[in-house]
């Protein structure tokens, strides 16, 4: 039986729930079950040490939760280095990995044995000065053994801490908002980087589902809930502001400008309706305070400090030719953000790119034509910071680091295209009564290339990319098993997908009851 129920006097912030969820709390806990399944199984398909940085990464949560917050600093031109005392096991990562990283046809097998030493030593990590959050959490399972298992175990806890995030993004959404292709949006967002990136040990997935919460949440409270604020939504933002503030070095930056964005998409009366609300005055400390608390971090413990790794530039590189080289790297970055694994060595299929861009293609030409021409403005303000911000940052460091960037850093504005485009189209019923069928057609398509993608990674670690189609017979396997691991993946990703369907149908059975007052389509 579906169930509505109100959260504000006169029933204005009306919550709508399905009947598979029965209540927010079951849904939730059904959205982060099934997505916790899905970053698992990429925690499981990917050996250990087998993605960006994940060595370091791994060095600094274990030294962390040590009380090694940031190490001792090693002199050098950036003195990004810093020296820590961990157990070996943990400080094992490059020896392990280093006869395939970067040799996609050379399987995973000619890795020799994890150290299994619990011997002090003193290591260094290029992360330490980072912000201290995302790796006093995921280092706790160091604390409990110091195994090979640790290192499965703190990639387990990244993994649920992105999907809780994850499951923010749809809860504000399937609760709190009639658009409810936005949750389809989410799937867009979540490309398969975003898995692979969720089930290692990283921030960078947990900046990015940070940043898919703050979009999905941002995006209702601003479009549809700004003269009265429910106060579950702006938990959800504010939670969703202040991890994404405390992720990495550059997160702040990627607060501000989402911020920014979301009061233009909002306009001027969007933002007296918030300033006016009570809950929102309350609730603007916590953010504050984080922020204030991530920039004199950064600040005093030099985090935006670099390890020169990037593609060397010659010193007598002109500038305009230094800015048409890194534009010309934009091919790599994008294809990155959709899904480039391991080392950033190993792509996905084409099924998976030509997938993706048809739906971000679709929902952007239905956005354009359906928006206003202010909410066409933001959305066109976004896709140029995407092409634009990632040139400036690159170009600003790239005598000193060379061209270091990579797609995954911009990816938490990104996600927002997609999640903005849906927004804007559905404002004005565009599919009508075809918004079902849409979003199951989009979702059964995103579904295979995700499985597609999975399973590309999957072969590549066990025969190789140039190896047999047969990956089972591979000379690599993760825990579990090869087989259990893929199908695990289908069902898990079509557990999903079958969630978001059947809310998008729940939820224009709703539209049709109460359909949106009539509003014009173009102007400001």
């Amino acid at each position: 039986m579906d169930v509505p129920f109100a959260d504000a006097p006169g029933n204005r912030n009306r919550l709508y729930v399905s009947s598979l969820a029965g209540r927010p709390g079951r849904f939730f806990a059904v959205c982060l079950a099934v997505t916790f399944l899905n970053f698992a199984v990429w925690s499981l398909a990917t050996p250990l040490f087998a993605s960006p940085d994940e060595p370091t990464q791994v060095v600094h949560a274990a030294a962390a939760v040590r009380g090694e917050f940031v190490g001792r600093t090693i002199k050098s031109a950036s003195n990004a280095m810093t020296r820590v005392t961990i157990p070996e096991v943990f400080a094992a990562g490059y020896p392990y990995t280093t006869c395939f990283m970067g040799h996609d046809t050379v399987p995973a097998s000619c890795a020799p044995a994890l150290s299994t030493s619990t011997k002090v030593v003193n290591t260094a990590t290029y992360v330490g000065r980072y912000p201290p959050l995302y790796y006093l959490i995921v280092g706790l399972p160091s604390l409990v053994t110091v195994s090979k298992a640790a290192i499965y175990m703190m990639r387990l806890v990244s993994a649920l801490l992105d999907a809780v995030l994850v499951s923010l993004a749809l809860l504000a959404v399937a609760v709190w908002s009639r658009r409810r292709l936005l949750l389809v949006g989410v799937m867009v967002a979540a490309t398969p980087t975003v898995w692979f990136l969720g089930g290692v040990v990283n921030p960078s997935g947990f900046e990015i589902c940070a940043a898919i919460c703050l979009w999905s949440s941002g995006l209702v409270l601003a479009l549809e809930h700004a003269d009265h604020p429910p106060p579950g939504l702006v938990a959800i933002v504010v939670a969703a502001t202040a991890t994404l503030l405390l992720a990495r070095p550059l997160s702040p930056l990627w607060v501000a400008i989402i911020g920014i964005l979301l009061v233009l998409l909002g306009g001027w009366r969007a933002v007296v309706g918030i300033s006016r609300s009570h809950v929102m005055r309350w609730s603007i400390g916590p953010s504050v305070a984080c922020g204030i608390f991530v920039v004199v971090w950064i600040i005093s413990q030099h985090s935006l400090d670099l390890l020169p790794a990037g593609v060397p530039v010659p010193a007598n590189e002109t500038r305009s030719h230094l800015v048409a080289t890194i534009f010309g790297y934009t091919g790599v970055w994008i294809q990155q953000l959709i899904g480039v694994f391991g080392w950033l060595d190993t792509n996905s299929p084409l099924l998976t790119y030509f997938v993706w861009f048809a739906v971000i293609g679709f929902v952007v030409v239905l956005a354009f034509a359906c928006a206003s021409t202010r909410q066409l403005g933001v959305l066109v303000l976004l896709g140029s910071g995407i092409l634009v911000v990632p040139v400036a940052i690159a170009y600003s460091q790239s005598h000193r680091l060379g061209v270091a960037w990579q797609g995954r850093d911009i990816l938490p504005l990104a996600v927002g295209i997609p999640l903005m485009a849906v927004a804007l189209f559905e404002e004005s019923e565009v599919l009508g009564p075809r918004r079902c069928r849409v979003a199951t057609i989009l979702c059964v398509g995103m579904g295979v290339a995700d499985v597609a993608a999975f399973v590309e990674a999957l072969r590549r670690y066990t025969v190789g990319v140039t190896g047999p189609l047969d990956f089972l017979k591979g000379t690599w396997h993760p825990p579990l098993g090869s087989l259990t691991v893929a199908a695990g993946y289908c069902v898990f990703v079509a557990l999903l997908m079958a969630l978001v369907t059947h809310e998008v149908q729940h939820g224009a059975v709703l539209a049709g009851a109460h359909p949106r007052p009539a509003r014009s389509n173009r102007g400001s």
